[in-house]
């Protein structure tokens, strides 16, 4: 008989375990201000009366801050939410929730016009103006109160006032609410933003003494409470999107079967569950104070930024020391390059002082080259000189002195000795001018340079011919330069000549030109040159000459390309024709 006893009452034990590890768990968070421990003693009874009746679930609660949901709902890790009616507005706008219900707020007051703010000061002091409170000491829980400070800072935006900048004694000192009228009464605080019915419930219960507090800007409302603010929804049940439909039936069918005399309903401070109210009124509070779409404090996130900022703090460090690092390799570097530059500069200006020196030693060897010429030319005025000056003393020596003689003949000595210095002084400044650029008149030039070479021609028996064009032909170079390569060019004429009869000793100067360039040629009648001496004509230290140095030609194209032009040899049946070409200066 025991044994038949015994066995179904096994079954049942054994049962039991199974079908409480069968039910599924589902979470309800509820939005917590207050002490989380404080906010679980509220709830946990209707989660438990919950529980009772939903056989297949079973339901765990949680409570959370702000930030927290807004973290814990990307995740799906809750299904229902209990919260006011600004985080359920912003649940249901960036996350799809569906509204279930509103709590009803004790007393039978109306769920749709339930929340409020009010400001309370010590009986014996009163404003009735916003601005008044600018100068007072204000004290409020903190920015994301919906009953309290969001309320008081629509009502003050509308009279043109900011709650942070306006405000500068305001100062948020946290939960419960009850710290927020002690401080009114010790004196600490001049104002405190409360939730409307805060103080009459304190009163009620005998917290603080009846008439010592009172809600001063009064507004008129049909809430037994008084309130400086408008009135807004009171608390909703939210599912998220995830949760499991028919759970949602059942949960919102029994929460609408509470009655406020349930120890749920008694424990949890609310007159029971209503349908959805209207909230188009918390839609326009946020948009007013610009809050809208955005949480409504970031100090509560600041624990978790705190690490993403400090890795940003570190990469930021990283990356400025990093500057660091460059801007100092770049300067060293920097300071690198510009010695290079200037030793490079310095080492450009002693090659082109040795060059200088280089062309002014060679035009110092064209000038020992043409001396016979010009001692032959100064023989000339000096002879003229000589015998001159020993008519002039025979005169002298004579009875009867004719003076118109004497200086007549004095006059011709002049002459002659002028003659001779202006020999001198061309020999002198080909060779010792410095060099300089300047706008050069090429057919002056080319005359100039005739005139110089004149001893030399009538010394080689050599007839110079020259032609140009009827029209001024300017380029920008240094005369003297390029007088040296004329020198050059028609001395090295006369020498491949020397071996030809006389009345064949002819050189043949031109100059042409077009839009842009001029052209110099010098031609010659001397024997053909072969195509292996054409090809090394530019070679330096390559010489016919016995005692030539082969540098001539090589200067001469340096010159002629240093003045930005070109130029090149051309072998004749007859002679050899050498061509430089020229840039024109450009009209300005």
């Amino acid at each position: 008989m025991i044994n038949k006893l015994l066995i179904p009452l096994l079954l049942i034990l054994l049962a039991q375990p199974f079908t409480l590890a069968a039910k599924e768990r589902v979470r309800m968070a509820v939005l917590a201000f207050d002490d989380p421990v404080k906010v679980r003693q509220r709830w946990q009874p209707t989660v438990d009366y919950l529980n009772q009746h939903l056989p297949q679930h079973q339901l765990v609660l949680v409570a959370l801050r702000p930030h927290q949901v807004d973290r814990l709902v990307e995740n799906q890790a809750f299904d229902f939410f209990i919260g006011n009616a600004v985080k359920t507005l912003q649940l249901k706008q960036r996350h799809g929730t569906s509204q279930l219900l509103t709590l009803k707020p004790l007393n039978g007051r109306n769920p749709a016009l339930a929340v409020g703010s009010a400001v309370v000061m010590r009986a014996n002091h009163q404003v009735d103006d916003w601005r008044a409170l600018q100068s007072l000491q204000i004290v409020s829980v903190g920015q994301q109160a919906f009953g309290g400070f969001i309320a008081f800072w629509r009502e003050i935006d509308q009279h043109g006032l900011s709650p942070l900048s306006d405000f500068p004694y305001l100062k948020f000192i946290g939960y419960p609410q009850s710290k927020l009228l002690h401080s009114v009464i010790s004196g600490s605080a001049d104002a405190a933003i409360v939730p409307t019915c805060l103080l009459e419930s304190m009163e009620a219960s005998n917290l603080i003494a009846k008439g010592e507090l009172t809600v001063v800007l009064q507004q008129s409302s049909d809430s037994p409470c008084a309130t400086s603010t408008q009135l807004y929804p009171y608390s909703a049940l939210s599912a998220l999107g995830h949760a499991e439909q028919a759970l949602a039936r059942q949960v919102t069918r029994l929460l609408l079967d509470l009655h406020p005399q349930d120890d749920a309903a008694v424990t949890g401070r609310y007159g029971g569950w209503t349908v959805p109210v209207d909230n188009r009124e918390v839609y326009a509070l946020l948009k007013d104070i610009q809050l809208w779409p955005f949480d409504l404090e970031l100090t509560d996130f600041w624990p978790e930024l705190l690490p993403y900022l400090a890795a940003i703090a570190a990469l930021a460090l990283l990356a400025y020391l990093h500057h660091l690092r460059v801007r100092a390799l770049v300067t060293r570097r920097t300071a690198q390059l510009r010695q290079e530059i200037d030793d490079h500069r310095l080492t450009q200006e002693n090659l082109e002082q040795q060059q200088r020196g280089f062309y002014k030693a060679q035009r110092v060897l064209l000038t020992g080259e043409m001396a016979s010429g010009i001692a032959h030319e100064l023989n000339q005025p000096l002879a003229s000189i000589r015998y001159l000056t020993q008519g002039c003393q025979y005169r002298l020596e004579s009875e009867v002195i004719n003076k118109d003689e004497l200086h007549q003949g004095l006059q011709r000595v002049g002459e002659q000795t002028e003659r001779a210095r202006q020999i001198i002084q061309k020999l002198r400044d080909f060779c010792a001018h410095n060099s300089e650029a300047t706008a050069v008149d090429m057919v002056e030039l080319v005359k100039d340079t005739l005139t110089l070479m004149a001893p030399d021609c009538r010394h080689n028996s050599c007839h110079i011919d020259l032609e140009y064009d009827q029209k001024t032909l300017i380029i920008q170079g240094d005369p003297t330069l390029l007088k040296q390569v004329l020198v050059n060019l028609m001395r090295n004429g006369m020498e491949a000549m020397q071996d030809q009869p006389k009345a064949e000793r002819k050189l043949k100067v031109s100059l042409t030109s077009d839009t842009s360039w001029l052209t110099l040629k010098v031609q010659d009648k001397g024997p053909q040159i072969s195509q292996e001496k054409l090809a090394r004509l530019f070679l330096p230290f390559e010489s016919d000459k016995p005692q030539g140095l082969g540098l001539g030609m090589t200067i001469c194209k340096r010159i002629i390309e240093e003045h930005q032009g070109q130029i090149e040899a051309c072998s004749c049946p007859q002679g050899l024709t050498l061509i430089c070409r020229l840039p024109l200066r450009k009209a300005s």
